[in-house]
């Protein structure tokens, strides 16, 4: 339980962060993924014993972080966007293990979910 909560708590960090770099500097999306990928792949490993993990998270996150400012335009936003990602790469750390794309699609996912409740709630909000 310990790892999970670590894991997010580092996945809303990560998230955070790339919001930030994507609105207050002239970075490009792809820039700010790669700087922070970057970051996760040499820190995390090295900081925590389930650093592999938290640095795949906040991998994933990082791409997540990509997302458009129309689908994605507040910090509350990528915060649940970081904390979905985190839950769906953890629970999946042992499926697919060594195929390419898991990243990219767990941060596809948790955009999707984020997106597709969002869509929801305001379908249901306008009809009630």
């Amino acid at each position: 339980m310990q790892t999970l909560l670590a894991n997010i708590l580092l996945a809303l960090v990560w998230g955070a962060a790339g919001f930030w770099l994507r609105r207050n500097t002239k970075l490009t999306v792809v820039e700010v993924s790669a700087l922070l990928a970057l970051t996760a792949g040499l820190v995390l490993p090295g900081l925590f014993a389930s650093g592999g993990l938290f640095a795949l998270t906040c991998t994933a996150v990082s791409y997540a972080a990509m997302c458009s400012l129309e689908r994605c335009c507040s910090y509350k936003e990528i915060l649940t966007i970081s904390a979905l990602c985190a839950v769906i790469i953890y629970a999946g750390q042992g499926i697919l293990v060594g195929i390419g794309g898991r990243l990219g699609t767990s941060a596809a996912v948790a955009v999707l979910l984020y997106s597709g409740g969002k869509s929801l709630l305001r379908g249901a909000k306008a009809q009630g």
